[in-house]
């Protein structure tokens, strides 16, 4: 049976000195009472350092969000793997929500939860009941800050973030769903539990970003995830895009070429 001990809370951040930020994720609880572990971004001038024999500090020379998390998971020791970002707000007792999701189902592998906005609203639409394991379009909206993993099952299986995509590179989203994408064709066990463990202030990358740049990226995910069947995710991107208004009509082959300029790009750079 799992227990708060078991749990490892894994964070990226750039540019700390301080544990001021720590403060702010841990508003309604006492970060010194989990396992942390950090992967500063930064530069030789700015430098977090750690006396408290909880929370390990790693101060990095490097970007690439992609990267902080391989890092962190390489470095990891305990049995029940957080991802998580210096702009969340944990909610409180968010570890017994985890710990009962993994002693209630011990053949899971790893788990999909739900996170708030900053008007206290869940920040997506997600299912209502929990899910024994995710559907192609859950595993496409998912979020980092929303994934709980056992470290034993990323390490058998070499389940890593790939480094080509996320913040820091020219492909800068759509890690997570590669990552989730990865460990479910590798056959780990992915559920989702209806149960919020943070709270997100930001917009999404995706939410700030020109439309053009969001489907020349998903061109790349889509191949990426879906090979010679990505051709079908853009063109369901295109239509509940249009659907929704969120594109109009006249737009559509102006994205589609948008999409495969990217997914070109992706695979010239593999080649290389």
């Amino acid at each position: 049976m799992y227990q708060k001990s078991d749990i490892e809370i894994l964070i990226s951040t750039m540019n700390q000195t301080n544990f001021e930020f720590l403060e702010r994720m841990f508003l309604l609880s006492d970060y010194r009472k989990f396992n942390l572990l950090i992967i500063n971004q930064t530069s030789a001038d700015k430098i977090l350092i750690s006396n408290i024999e909880c929370i390990k500090v790693f101060n990095v020379f490097e970007s690439g969000l992609s990267k902080s998390r391989n890092l962190a998971l390489n470095n990891a020791t305990k049995k029940l793997l957080v991802f998580t970002d210096d702009d969340i707000v944990f909610h409180q007792k968010f570890e017994k929500k985890i710990i009962e999701a993994f002693n209630s189902s011990p053949k899971h592998d790893g788990f999909r939860f739900q996170f708030l906005n900053s008007q206290g609203n869940l920040a997506k639409k997600y299912p209502r009941t929990f899910h024994s394991k995710l559907t192609n379009f859950e595993v496409l909206n998912t979020s980092s800050v929303e994934l709980v993993f056992k470290r034993e099952s990323l390490i058998e299986e070499n389940i890593q973030f790939n480094e080509n995509f996320g913040l820091g590179t020219e492909f800068f989203m759509g890690e997570e769903a590669i990552f989730v994408s990865d460990g479910i064709k590798k056959g780990l066990k992915i559920g989702f539990v209806p149960e919020e463990l943070v709270s997100h202030s930001q917009p999404s990358t995706g939410q700030k970003t020109a439309i053009s740049s969001i489907y020349f990226v998903q061109g790349a995910v889509f191949y990426r995830i879906f090979g010679k069947m990505y051709l079908f995710w853009i063109a369901l991107k295109l239509f509940f895009d249009v659907k929704q208004s969120k594109i109009n009509f006249s737009e559509i082959s102006q994205l589609y070429k948008e999409s495969i300029n990217g997914k070109n790009l992706y695979v010239n750079t593999t080649r290389l």
